[in-house]
């Protein structure tokens, strides 16, 4: 079966017989990326092991101390450098070319080093949440960056070098190619109708429910039509808001209630899986559009993509969304 994903006007095959290959999921054992017996940098009193703090929510303490719940600093081994050149190059007619400039920022989850996001309080999410979105708006301020991507690596399959939890943030000068793409599909689709592709899809899809795995008053949690991998599941607002940044920070709370819950229910219903969480937003060229919903999509590492998927650039998903989502609502959640 094929499926056609609208937010990217492409096409996802789904194979669910596939999923009885011998290696086809790939949960290996949690294991510890940094040399035994080395200190972790992002653990209280460790603080000197990481570049000087940019932000921090504290109950106490001087800045680069203990006493923090949330904490911010720069990537000790960035992608993007602020201090870099935004202006582009050019060799020949083909060949552009510009500075590194941007930001990369590690936002450290809590002081906890084993406890993941899904396992923490509600009111420690929020406070995550409410990093992202500040740390959002104060780098947005500076206007040679275009586009912020936030995002989580949770396993060593995901591409995480430490096993403290924690996110991460780049602000770069260009758009990347995936998100001006499905920014230009939504604002093609409201051209043509008036409407918002994602209100549109998440009306029909709670007037289905079969992909829908909860939701609240204020945001819904589903795993889409045209799902990537398996058990892909996106968390959408009910208000139309294009970017992140408009989120009013009262509406954190039900956000940290959601994405809690799904992701405890991923952790439980899958072994707690090597996992890709990434948050995509407007860009500054759209944050006050009418076409895009800002979402958070969370993509579990279970299966590789192997030589048709690398040569064709379509996805092969061995789990179709209803059975993923059922399966997710299932999760009994103390």
């Amino acid at each position: 079966m094929l499926r056609f994903d609208v937010t990217t006007n492409d096409w996802v095959i789904f194979a669910p017989g596939r999923a009885a290959r011998p290696h086809d999921v790939v949960q290996r054992p949690r294991t510890v990326v940094s040399p035994e017996g080395e200190p972790c940098p992002f653990c209280p009193g460790n603080e000197h092991l990481t570049p000087p703090e940019i932000f921090a929510v504290r109950d106490s303490g001087a800045p680069n101390s203990p006493g923090w719940k949330v904490r911010v600093t720069p990537n000790k081994f960035p992608a993007l450098r602020i201090e870099e050149e935004a202006r582009r190059n050019q060799k020949g007619q083909l060949f552009r070319y510009m500075g590194g400039c941007g930001a990369h920022e590690v936002i450290i989850d809590s002081p906890d080093h084993t406890i993941s996001l899904a396992r923490q309080p509600v009111e420690q999410v929020r406070l995550v949440l409410w990093t992202m979105q500040q740390r959002y708006i104060d780098l947005m301020r500076d206007l040679r960056f275009q586009t912020i991507v936030i995002f989580k690596n949770h396993g060593e399959q995901a591409g995480t070098s430490l096993t403290h939890p924690h996110c991460q943030l780049i602000a770069a000068p260009v758009v990347p190619h995936l998100l001006r793409h499905k920014l230009s599909v939504a604002a093609q689709y409201f051209d043509q109708t008036g409407e918002c592709l994602y209100s549109v899809m998440l009306k029909e899809e709670e007037a289905s429910g079969e992909r829908i795995v909860l939701a609240n008053d204020h945001f819904v949690a589903l795993a889409p039509f045209a799902s990537q991998v398996p058990y892909e599941t996106w968390i959408l607002p009910r208000h139309r808001q294009s970017s992140f940044r408009w989120l009013d920070p009262s509406l954190l709370r039900p956000l940290a209630e959601i994405l809690k819950n799904v992701l405890l229910r991923i952790e439980l219903r899958l072994n707690d899986p090597d996992f890709n969480l990434t948050l995509d937003t407007g860009t500054r060229d759209s944050e006050d559009s009418e076409y895009f919903l800002w979402h958070f999509r969370i993509l579990p590492r279970l299966t590789h993509r192997a030589g048709f998927e690398m040569g064709s650039g379509m996805a092969i998903n061995t789990v179709l969304p209803e059975e993923a989502a059922a399966s997710l609502r299932e999760v009994k959640i103390d």
